[in-house]
């Protein structure tokens, strides 16, 4: 029996924690990677583990068959985790209300399945004096190495392979499975006690094959007017496409990710911004792209007259399957100049140290977001400004942020802004004077980059031309801001600590900002 126990602690503690990663993927889409997403999921989840050992060790107090007790405990775990799917999608929202309805929601399916850790302890320890210390030991050392290879296995592996919502009906199996396991170790059996174990493991498996699509209901499409288009799950994040004329627009982790146009007649993706570099430089060869994304700013880019390589590092290569469906960036990756990196930006560039680039672009998700300080703080930007050639420029979207620009100003010694992206570099940034003429000679394939009326007056052309670049210091002098701004460390992630809590708490409304959302980006 204590052998069993062991197995039952292990499975429980593997189950619990990979629903625990599951639960912090789909809070994490719901509130568009804000960073209190994880920490919320580990507070409730804590919360309803706790307040299910207190049932559970009544459990124990009074029922005599506690196999038979914990198989009835799996299934209402089971059962209630198929619901917490159906309740999940309209609960994902922003509101205080439906937030804390779905920690309570949380907190519930990590109780049904603590109510098995008094019990597993009791079916595992030796009653006799010398032995019970050993015996609860192995129990729980049973629990933690369930639970320490939940997390890597759904994290690293299932979620590579299924659904978020599939690798949630795995969970659902799985729970049954172990209830009916619990049945079959029983001293006394029911052949009544097996039907309900049985049904919830063929609903678990059916889910698995035809999952509920709660991504689908969450996912932000903008506007009803407009269908959802394509969804790529995998251990990296979540992406959809939403249809739209101008350009299909794309989110990554449900945040606004760019649009899927390089038409400049359009300019629905404001790539104005790129081609400003172009402008600046005044003979860029090679350049390093840090995030593909839609693709579209790195076929903007390949255009640039003189372009000879192009290095692209991307972490999810969901982006690569999404762009080869779009023929209007889909040559981007079979251009003979590009290599493609799936990789971490901040790793690939400490193993590359050699290598040094005139044009660095980074489109930058929104400041807010989770883990966004490692793309914005001084320590990156130092590790940037070491792979820069000489007159090398680096473009970063800073989504308005003004910690982004002072931190910028704390690296390098010019810093201008244009729209919402920061320019930087340790040589003056002013326009070349064949400014004009190197845009008419950009390309997307075979047709110039600006058609002649562009450079009209008031044109897209004519505004990159004569829109004055501003001073990054004086950007933040005319701000005029509320707290001075500061620089984003590795350590303090203040681009993210400043602002993580509006988004979540209306009652915070009137003194934080409000939740940035649109196409800031």
């Amino acid at each position: 029996m204590r052998r069993f126990a062991w197995v039952l602690s292990f499975s429980v503690g593997l189950l619990s924690l990979s629903q625990e990663i599951l639960w912090v993927r789909l809070l994490g889409f719901g509130q568009q990677g804000r960073p209190q997403a994880f920490a919320l999921v580990l507070v409730a989840f804590l919360l309803g583990i706790s307040l299910g050992a207190v049932v559970g060790r009544r459990i124990c107090a009074r029922s005599p068959e506690l196999l038979a007790s914990a198989a009835r405990v799996l299934c209402w775990a089971a059962a209630l985790d198929v619901m917490a799917l159906q309740l999940a999608a309209p609960l994902l929202g922003y509101t205080p209300a439906r937030l804390g309805a779905l920690m309570l929601l949380i907190a519930l399916t990590a109780g049904a399945k603590g109510v098995l850790f008094p019990i597993v302890h009791h079916l595992g320890s030796n009653t006799a004096r010398a032995g019970l210390g050993r015996s609860v030991s192995h129990v729980y050392l049973a629990n933690v190495l369930g639970s320490a290879l939940g997390p890597l296995l759904t994290g690293f592996w299932l979620l590579d392979q299924l659904r978020v919502e599939s690798a949630w009906a795995v969970v659902v199996a799985g729970t049954a499975l172990l209830a009916l396991a619990c049945l079959l170790a029983a001293p006394q059996r029911r052949a009544s006690w097996f039907v309900l174990p049985v049904l919830l493991s063929g609903l678990g498996v059916g889910l698995v094959a035809w999952p509920v699509k709660v991504i689908d209901k969450v996912a932000d499409i903008g506007d009803d007017k407009y269908p959802l288009g394509q969804v790529i799950q995998n251990k990296h994040g979540i992406l959809h496409t939403v249809f739209r004329p101008e350009g299909d627009i794309t989110f990554g982790g449900n945040a606004y990710d760019g649009r899927i146009n390089v038409d400049m007649g359009l300019n629905s993706n404001m790539l104005d911004r790129a081609y400003l570099m172009a402008t600046l430089h005044p003979q860029p060869r090679r350049v390093l792209v840090i995030g593909l994304s839609t693709g579209a700013w790195a076929r903007t880019i390949l255009g640039f007259p003189g372009i000879e390589k192009m290095d692209i590092v991307e972490i999810n290569p969901g982006y690569r399957t999404l762009i080869a469906s779009h023929p209007s960036v889909a040559p981007v990756l079979n251009d003979p100049r590009v290599s493609l990196h799936i990789d971490d930006g901040r790793r690939w560039l400490r193993a590359h140290r050699g290598e040094r680039y005139d044009l660095v672009f980074q489109n930058t998700t929104f400041h807010w977001r989770a883990y966004t300080s490692l793309l914005l703080s001084r320590d990156y930007m130092r590790e940037l400004q070491q792979h820069l050639a000489p007159g090398g420029i680096v473009a970063m979207n800073t989504t308005d942020s003004l910690d982004a620009y002072a931190t910028a100003l704390a690296v390098f010694d010019h810093v201008v802004r244009y729209s919402n992206f920061a320019y930087m570099s340790d040589q003056p940034l002013q326009r070349r004077p064949d400014a004009e003429a190197v845009l008419r000679a950009s390309r997307i394939g075979d047709r110039p980059s600006f058609d002649d009326k562009l450079f009209a007056p008031r044109g897209v052309a004519w505004r990159l031309l004569n829109t004055p670049l501003l001073d990054a210091r004086e950007h933040l002098r005319m701000s005029q801001p509320v707290e001075p701004p500061g620089v984003i460390t590795d350590l303090n992630m203040l681009n993210e600590y400043r602002h993580g809590l509006a988004p979540l708490f209306g009652w915070l409304a009137p003194v934080l900002p409000a939740s940035p959302r649109g196409d800031g980006n």
